[in-house]
């Protein structure tokens, strides 16, 4: 492993430990066994060392998900599928999709991402760029399943998008909080009333 990248994954672990406030440049530079001069020749402070840990630690994990949903072949609910359990770093079989954290691991590295937001404008706007992309992703998979005929033409877009949007952040807030969540479970069940909802307004 290069330098940066073991500076990135010490700052990571160190994150996890003491949280964002408590970490110094000196605990970095500690942890990855080099020198502070070693540590500033590749950040120019410890801003951007937070800034790029989020960024391959959580961003990276979500702009996949979008990805995978974007480019996913199914049908509404396999797309919506898709969606819900990349949104929470689950893979296929609802199981922690990234080798380089568990699930704990990765609720906490979240919560730390949300103090970030608050005190960092450069974090802010890469959660604000990405949130534009995942209504963005949200809005392609309904607009696709009304071409397809999988959802009630007459169903107005922008309240289904918030409406799908509202679901899975309510999903994703329980998920990090809750103690023995079933996501599984969580998501097929708030998935089949949603597509039941839609179903039913074919009717109407």
């Amino acid at each position: 492993m290069n330098t940066y990248n073991k500076i990135l994954e010490n700052t990571y672990k160190l994150f996890l430990k003491k949280g964002l406030y408590n970490v110094s440049s000196e605990d970095i530079s500690r942890a990855s066994n080099i020198s502070p001069g070693t540590l500033y020749y590749h950040f120019k402070n410890k801003d951007e060392i937070i800034e790029n840990v989020l960024n391959k630690y959580v961003l990276k994990v979500y702009y996949d998900c979008l990805d995978e949903a974007n480019n996913c072949n199914g049908d509404t609910f396999t797309r919506l599928t898709v969606f819900y359990k990349g949104i929470l770093g689950l893979d296929n079989e609802y199981q922690p999709k990234y080798v380089f954290n568990n699930e704990d691991d990765f609720k906490k590295i979240l919560v730390i991402s949300f103090e970030g937001m608050q005190k960092y404008k450069e974090i802010n706007q890469k959660y604000n760029d990405f949130n534009f992309k995942y209504t963005q992703s949200i809005r392609n998979i309904i607009e696709n399943g009304k071409n397809k005929g999988e959802i009630q033409s007459n169903l107005d877009t922008n309240e289904l998008v918030l409406f799908i949007k509202s679901n899975i952040n309510g999903i994703f807030f329980l998920w990090i909080f809750q103690k023995n969540f079933n996501s599984k479970e969580i998501i097929n069940m708030n998935l089949k009333h949603i597509l039941n909802y839609i179903k039913e307004n074919k009717n109407h």
